[in-house]
């Protein structure tokens, strides 16, 4: 590959390494790390007025140029006709300056200017199913179908996009997520019981780390614990994630012997997880699943649900799959892994080699490829 290409990534990561900004954070790390010298630069720009944090991109490579703030949220433009929306965008944002070759943006909700090729990656469609999931902007269905590309991680990703967006088939790609492997393997000691006391965290426990919204479910996970807690007196339910909102589903549900640890760093998680008895991921809609795949890498029995999108896909047969998101499926496939010492043991052996099939190198290689046949397409 000779030609440059200087690709402008518009971003609305604020929150912690978790999610979407995991997500963000890793493309780039891998696409910069994967290309040859001058094969690919970068500049993001952040939605809003706040400058971006960048703690977790100072560890990029140097192809990483410039990071800035668009200057206003771009939800004030999500009830206004498309065409005003892309003349809004086509005079702030670059329009070839610095050999900028294309645009991808990394949420459907950030449009791309349409002076130069567009690429977006999308997920999922929650708003389409959840209303404490924000809205689709009215104009969802124009830039999806303008754009030369569209990068979804699963095939469940792939028919939210079909069937709420409209585009054609041809340029809608399954690009699998990968796995941090350096992080994420069996090899990874867990956190010593003194480590765990120091984080106010108990020894044997269940864990669970993820959202608050309503499509996590949450409060199932909480109900399903509550009606077994009782059955295994030593045991604990440990919570990450958005801290504030986690306690008061707590309290809503009363159940015991629950600890709310808000958001973990991200190169603790992996050595929490490993000490958790098992990991619990009862969300009923995933565009993907980072938390499943992550905890199967280290070797530890997951759980999850056969209504969460693209889970089943992720997970396959190395884990347990709860056969829906209710508090009674949910008690019940917890309560099955507890009990079954063999299952567990098989599932700490199938879980690495599953995880073996997602890479983050592989992913870094199918985008570039995208990057490539859009240009090609477009001259």
């Amino acid at each position: 590959m000779s030609a440059e290409l200087q690709v402008h990534y518009l971003s609305q990561n604020r929150g912690p390494a978790m999610g979407m900004g995991l997500y963000e954070r890793l493309l780039l790390k891998y696409l910069l790390n994967y290309c040859k010298p001058k094969e690919l630069s970068a500049d993001i720009t952040f939605d809003g007025r706040k400058q971006p944090v960048t703690s977790e991109t100072n560890s990029l490579p140097s192809g990483l140029q410039r990071l800035k703030s668009l200057g206003f949220s771009t939800a004030h433009l999500s009830s206004l006709p498309w065409n005003f929306v892309k003349c809004i965008t086509g005079a702030l944002l670059p329009a070839g300056g610095r050999k900028t070759t294309l645009f991808h943006s990394l949420a459907l909700s950030f449009p791309a200017s349409p002076r130069l090729p567009a690429i977006y990656t999308i997920h999922d469609l929650p708003p389409t199913k959840f209303a404490d999931e924000g809205i689709l902007p009215s104009w969802s269905k124009s830039a999806a179908n303008e754009a030369q590309a569209i990068i979804t991680p699963s095939e469940f990703g792939k028919s939210v996009i079909l069937e709420h967006l409209g585009v054609d088939a041809s340029k809608v790609h399954v690009v699998l997520n990968g796995c941090e492997h350096d992080l994420f393997n069996p090899q990874v000691k867990p956190l010593s019981e003194a480590e765990l006391k120091s984080l106010g965290l108990p020894f044997d426990f269940l864990f669970y780390a993820g959202g608050a919204t309503r499509r996590k479910n949450v409060i199932a996970l909480l109900e399903a614990w509550l009606s077994i807690c009782a059955d295994f007196p030593d045991l604990y339910l440990v919570l990450a994630g958005p801290k504030e909102k986690l306690k008061e589903n707590v309290a809503e549900v009363g159940a015991p012997r629950v600890v709310v640890q808000g958001y973990v760093d991200h190169a603790v998680m992996p050595r929490m997880m490993k000490a958790s008895r098992a990991v619990v991921c009862p969300s009923i809609y995933e565009g993907f699943g980072l938390p499943p795949l992550e905890a199967m890498a280290l070797g530890i029995p997951t759980i999850g649900t056969k209504v969460a999108g693209a889970v089943p896909e992720v997970m396959a047969d190395a884990g347990v799959l709860a056969e829906d998101g209710s508090p009674e499926a949910l008690a019940a496939a917890i309560r099955g892994l507890l009990l079954d010492q063999e299952l567990a043991e098989k599932l700490k052996d199938l879980g690495p080699k599953r995880a073996l099939q997602f890479s983050w190198t592989e992913h870094a290689k199918q985008v570039l490829m995208i990057y490539r046949n859009v240009l090609s397409s477009s001259q």
